[in-house]
């Protein structure tokens, strides 16, 4: 079947449709995985050592901070033309996702104080996750390292200065 193309600089005139979803279902999976690994960890601390259980919440909150930024940091060098786009729907189907895990587990469908603070958490992260991603390719300077001509002096068998050695 045809391949279907986004035009107009939605994006990058090489990657279709399909490719960037699948690209972003694969970064909300990173995010998720890293978010479990990370609550299992402070799981089992609060089992198994004198944690404080005050912590819980605090967390939690740093499980999913570092996992949305994982995904949307993921997302975002994949996709550099829309980088914050990108990052922010990472963040759009994480929260969707993770508020229907939520519901299913509790067994009720509820909206409070806690969803929205959640919901700006994940958006605020994936932003930044995905301002991050286009920092991390850019040169700091223009120096681009020495001029190689002292190194190359004493190279062995260079055709410089040889040390310890005359004629």
């Amino acid at each position: 079947m045809g391949e279907l193309f986004v035009k107009d600089g939605a994006y990058s005139s090489n990657t279709d449709a399909r490719q960037y979803l699948n690209s972003l279902v694969k970064s909300v999976a990173v995010a998720f995985i890293l978010t479990f690994v990370i609550l299992v960890i402070a799981a089992l601390l609060l089992c198994f050592t004198d944690f404080p259980e005050k912590y819980t919440l605090a967390s939690a909150i740093a499980a999913t901070v570092l996992g949305v930024l994982a995904g949307s940091y993921k997302v975002a060098r994949r996709n550099p033309d829309r980088r914050i786009i990108s990052a922010l729907l990472l963040a759009l189907a994480y929260a969707v996702l993770a508020y229907l895990i939520g519901c299913l587990i509790k067994g009720k469908i509820m909206i409070g104080s806690n969803t929205a603070i959640f919901t700006a958490i994940v958006i605020i992260t994936a932003a930044i996750g995905g301002i991050l991603a286009g920092r991390a390719g850019k040169p700091t300077s223009k120096y681009k390292g020495g001029s190689g001509v002292l190194p190359n002096k004493f190279k062995k068998g260079g055709s410089g200065y040889k040390l310890g050695k005359t004629g």
